[in-house]
């Protein structure tokens, strides 16, 4: 493998595809699938290439590499829509993919174009080394993971899932953390995630004149009912998925942190260790349902009462909470008439992806391989992926992004200066070429 040529054109690729703004919403992919379809035929990967439009303008790249043999697919996918960034806040406008300092930088180099690109690249270079497939691989790139997939994955397959039965999807979720569970590195691969329960609260009550308040107002209603909300956390809880997981991480800490992580299942043990879990904004979200309160809307005048306010709510679900008593809680804790429940989007417990599989035992070996001394561990994912379309429905979906992130890269996924270094993105490109060596060839 040339390193120096493969690196070159990985960065170049990721900083041209960076440069497709494909905000969501709108979305708008269809110009960036059609890169991404040029890009698939001009490198030789594959001529079955189809792009669908699940909705105008929006683009959704299906390509079919053939195996040899009568096996199932790997399915390989990313998401081509981002999120909205404010390029007064940026170092490096967020759609420029400018190329700094050993970075790449722009919307989407994390979440989630990255790993398009080392999808990419790395096929290309198994092919051009006459590496001969045995089981088929199709690559998926899909509009609108960002708000639901309604008109992407989730399309996909409710109308293509026979077609494509793959026996692995290979989607995003996860990836190496380096400094948030001990100075060790360790490798997320996301099995299961949180249920999505995005809710608006409406508030109504009596208009009126702001120099006459009165108990009638619907922003104070709403108000007073948001607090009796954030103001009663759900239990921390420990499920199959979460004990899994946090039974690997202590086994690479020390004592006594080590016995309380490996008995998080221990009521005692969680008693013990609650406080400092839940100080912890990631450990915090893997052991209970949430709620962040992340829209207020409520009145137009600063001397008229208005009549009605809302607020929106991102709930998310341990995987084994059922929604409806989440509902029924919710609606205690509210306990006024005033304040109706809507629901803005909601998903299905994903299932949960096992561990005992080729793919899991590909990405450890890749570890291994690439990162050595880091440890690989079940994940289960606070956000949502387009993975849960095909969990749900019994298939093994895992999420694995190659790369390893440190404590202060956390918060720039859907933050401000996102980039990848040029580094992460070289170590994508051989771990993806291991995994799909081991899998397929």
């Amino acid at each position: 493998m040339d390193e120096q040529t493969i690196r070159a054109d990985a960065v170049a690729t990721l900083s041209r595809y960076v440069q497709f703004d494909t905000t969501n919403p709108p979305g708008k992919e269809m110009p960036a699938a059609e890169w991404l379809r040029d890009q698939l035929l001009r490198r030789g990967i594959t001529n079955d290439v189809t792009i669908y439009e699940p909705a105008p303008g929006r683009g959704l790249v299906l390509a079919r590499i053939p195996g040899n043999a009568a096996l199932k697919p790997l399915f390989i996918n990313h998401h081509l829509d981002v999120v909205a960034a404010d390029p007064t806040q940026w170092t490096h406008p967020p759609f420029s993919g400018a190329v700094a300092d050993g970075f790449v930088w722009g919307r989407g180099t994390l979440d989630i174009k990255n790993l398009g690109v080392v999808f990419l690249v790395a096929l290309e270079s198994l092919l051009k080394e006459r590496v001969h497939f045995r089981r088929p691989i199709i690559f998926s790139a899909v509009p609108d993971e960002e708000t639901g997939g309604s008109q992407g994955m989730r399309w996909l397959v409710e109308n293509h899932l026979t077609a494509l039965d793959p026996e692995w999807v290979w989607d995003e979720g996860s990836g190496g953390f380096k400094g948030i569970f001990g100075p060790q590195v360790m490798f997320g691969v996301a099995v299961a995630e949180k249920q999505i329960q995005h809710l608006r609260l409406v508030a109504t009550g009596e208009p009126g004149h702001g120099s006459l308040p009165h108990n009638n107002n619907a922003n104070v209603t709403l108000l007073r009912a948001l607090q009796r909300i954030l103001d009663s956390p759900r239990p921390l809880r420990v499920n199959a998925t979460a004990a899994e997981m946090f039974q690997s991480i202590g086994g690479t800490q020390k004592f006594p942190t080590s016995i309380l992580l490996r008995n998080l299942s221990s009521p005692l043990m969680l008693r013990l260790a609650a406080q400092r879990l839940a100080a912890d904004k990631l450990t915090n979200a893997l052991l209970r349902d949430t709620i962040s309160l992340n829209v207020l809307k409520g009145g137009y005048k600063v001397n008229v009462i208005p009549e009605r306010t809302e607020a929106e709510i991102d709930c998310r679900l341990l995987p084994d909470t059922a929604a409806e008593e989440f509902h029924r809680w919710l609606r205690a804790r509210i306990a006024d008439k005033r304040v109706k429940v809507e629901t803005i989007e909601s998903s299905p417990p994903s299932g949960i992806a096992p561990l005992d599989t080729p793919f899991y035992k590909a990405v450890t070996n890749a570890v291994r391989r690439h990162a050595p001394g880091a440890e690989v561990f079940p994940l289960l994912v606070p956000g949502g992926t387009d993975g849960r379309y095909f969990r749900s429905r019994g298939y093994a979906a895992y999420g694995f992004g190659p790369m390893i992130l440190e404590r202060q890269d956390m918060s720039r996924p859907h933050g401000i200066d996102e980039r990848i270094s040029v580094e992460n993105l070289m170590l994508g490109v051989k771990m993806a070429r291991d995994i799909l060596t081991e899998l397929c060839a």
